[in-house]
């Protein structure tokens, strides 16, 4: 069962009177926005609107409502989140003095957002509560951190709580807002992780924040640094996942995989964290799991990962694959992502192998589960690459690679996709071009032996590994990165799985994972549910 956010047993208690449906009002409100903006203008700003099953979920997420509650919407948008919390505080028992900070930079929602606001109050009011807002339309997270810094002459105004949907979109390293949270920037930054940067700022000590924002954040370098920030300041309570973001975002184009992340501003962790997961839009269909902080969090490596194991097969998965006692990296595997940048080589590409300087040329469609496909027309892309002295930094070795696709889309039947290149004898003095929608992968001392090619290639379209993956990573992009943390068996284990399946000379899923199984010692029955889950 989920534990749901309780203030006390008796403030809870609703009088029955107060019970009042403010979504239906701002969904209105959103309609006529949507109606009157164009779905380009709305992309533009990454204006995406919380559906009211999430609204409402994460309002429940929010600890106790104080006598006198002061909480901030960041990005408010036409006040769906605002105005669920407030729907959860006209049902108490008793009375509350409310007040709302709503942050909204788009000039064409802020009358709507009044308008959500003036509802608010009246219907609280009715109830028996006080309610008071202010709307800023100025940038959330440069505001915050302007306040944090000169503190002395403005004086703080700490807040119960954060809720938030904020936009997702790129910024340059030298942004106002990357350049307010330089310590925690690295590389290119995304907006949304400055929100919740700034929303934990705002906090009081045992406040809340109550996000639903990308994936991506808990994991991968990029984040490390922020991860480390995040986790040092806030006690991470629960992460929802949305296994669908097509279901839970049905009426919005958003690609990335989303979560919902619950936390309170503390240095200590809570020892345990919830990790629960919906398939519906409804979210009627949850499923939530109690694990050890540490299950959670892998603070093991100084990378502060959040892992989100959803099931009791998930744990399986992670007890199998950390048992082993060595990285990728550590077995002295290198990945590396393709040399060739297509926009930037056009001048080497050929539309076929006619060419006397022609070389294999490999991008995503040529990379099967286990089968490297070559030569491989598809539309008018290119199937070869010049071998010229002028292309030379751009080309490889023909030698034994495993080719690792480095995009997926979620709903995909596997994350990990994995082929093998084994040049034959007359091709080895060819050299090969790689796109960088791949990556490839060496040993760092020597030519991979076909049996570990094999192997490898059976490691990576496993279920098993799959699986892991997804328990690590909500991208769908695979990370070089995360491939040469993630733990593997001895090079003897893998030569022997790529042995028999290049014995039985078939090349399926079902038939890799019942080597890696048996040559890993696993039942297959204790990970089935996982296996399905990914397939």
């Amino acid at each position: 069962m989920l534990r749901e956010i309780a203030d006390s047993a008796l403030e809870q208690v609703s009088h029955g009177a107060c019970a009042p449906d403010l979504l239906s009002g701002v969904m209105a409100r959103t309609r006529r926005h949507i109606g009157a903006t164009s779905q380009a203008a709305r992309q533009a700003i990454a204006q995406v609107f919380t559906p009211p099953a999430v609204a409402r979920f994460m309002a429940a997420r929010v600890g106790m409502i104080k006598s006198d509650f002061h909480f901030v919407d960041a990005g408010a948008g036409v006040g769906v989140l605002a105005a669920a919390l407030c729907e959860r505080i006209a049902q108490l028992g008793t009375s509350r003095r409310v007040r709302v900070q709503l942050f909204e930079t788009d000039p064409c929602v802020t009358a709507l957002l009044r308008e959500t606001m003036d509802e608010c109050q009246r219907v609280l009011e009715a109830c028996g509560h006080q309610l008071s807002y202010s709307i800023h339309a100025e940038d959330f997270v440069s505001r915050r951190r302007a306040l944090s810094l000169f503190g002395a002459s403005a004086p703080l105004d700490l807040v119960d709580a954060v809720i938030m949907n904020p936009p997702y979109f790129k910024l340059a390293k030298d942004s106002p807002q990357a350049r307010a949270f330089v310590d925690i920037v690295h590389g290119q930054p995304n907006i949304y992780s400055l929100f919740m940067a700034a929303a934990v700022e705002w906090l009081r000590p045992g406040g809340d924040l109550v996000a639903i924002t990308p994936r991506s954040f808990c994991n991968g370098l990029y984040f490390r640094e922020f991860r480390r920030w995040l986790l040092e300041r806030m006690s991470l309570r629960q992460v929802h996942l949305f296994e669908s973001r097509r279901a839970a975002f049905r009426d919005a184009e958003v690609l990335q995989e989303s979560i919902i992340t619950v936390a309170t501003r503390a240095v200590t962790q809570s020892p345990t964290v919830l990790v629960s997961a919906s398939w519906g839009a409804d979210l009627t269909d949850i499923e939530a799991q109690a694990h050890a902080a540490g299950r959670v969090v892998d603070r093991s490596a100084g990378d502060y990962v959040i892992r989100l194991p959803t099931s009791s097969s998930d744990l399986g998965v992670m007890r199998v694959v950390e048992s082993w006692p060595a990285s990728f990296a550590a077995r002295r595997f290198r990945i590396s992502t393709g040399p060739v940048v297509s926009f930037r080589a056009t001048k080497f590409l050929l539309a076929s192998t006619d060419h006397p300087e022609a070389v294999p040329l490999l991008s995503m469609h040529n990379i099967r589960p286990f089968a490297t496909v070559w030569p491989l027309t598809k539309g008018r892309k290119p199937v070869a690459f010049r071998a010229c002295e002028e292309a030379a930094s751009l080309l490889l070795p023909a030698q034994n690679y495993v080719i690792v696709r480095r995009f997926s889309a979620k709903e995909e039947v596997r994350r990990l996709t994995a082929s093998v290149f084994l040049p034959s004898q007359d091709e080895r003095l060819k050299p090969l071009a790689i796109e960088n929608h791949l990556n490839y992968v060496t040993h760092r001392d020597r030519e991979l032996s076909e049996s570990e090619a094999h192997g490898l290639a059976a490691l990576f379209n496993s279920a098993l590994l799959d699986r892991y993956f997804r328990i690590l990573s909500g991208n769908t992009q695979v990370n070089a990165t995360e491939i040469r943390s993630m733990p593997f068996p001895e090079l003897s284990t893998i030569s022997r799985i790529g042995s028999r399946l290049a014995a039985l000379g078939v090349q399926s899923h079902a038939v890799a994972d019942a080597i890696v199984f048996d040559e890993l010692g696993i039942d297959g029955a204790v990970l089935r549910e996982s296996s399905e889950t990914a397939a």
